[in-house]
């Protein structure tokens, strides 16, 4: 019988797509961990556990995912494929909020320091001083 709860259109598969692998890379780069299993991510994922599964398991075939046995369970991590493609999409996700705010330049800002690593007098973004 075929589960009405998964998700199967394209649109929707691309979401779930995206959604696991930046809550995988997420979590890596929070230092929570490279693995988890589909049961564990749904507090984060908000969907059935049939619909998670079916997900991490097309993503596993499609080589983004891999799995291994742990304790009777099935855990997944990112493949070196997935963990490329989870950057780039969670680096195009959150690319306006990875900008320094007001007074947090470095010497790298092109609009504040000169190419000499020298703070620039009419800086752009009103740099606190050094």
């Amino acid at each position: 019988m075929l589960n009405d709860n998964i998700e199967k259109t394209p649109i929707r598969k691309m979401f779930w797509k995206d959604e696991i692998l930046q809550l995988l890379y997420w979590m890596k780069g929070e230092g929570l961990g490279t693995m988890i299993t589909s049961i564990k991510a749904l507090p984060f994922l908000n969907t059935s556990k049939d619909n998670i599964q079916y997900h991490f398991e097309k993503l596993k075939a499609e080589g983004l995912l891999i799995s291994r046995k742990d304790n009777l369970e099935t855990v997944y991590s990112l493949s070196d494929i997935g963990k490329k493609e989870a950057g780039k999409n969670f680096a195009e996700a959150f690319q306006g909020l990875q900008k320094a705010g007001h007074g947090e330049c470095g010497p790298d800002c092109e609009f504040c320091y000169g190419s000499d690593g020298t703070k620039l007098d009419n800086c752009v973004h009103n740099c606190v001083s050094n």
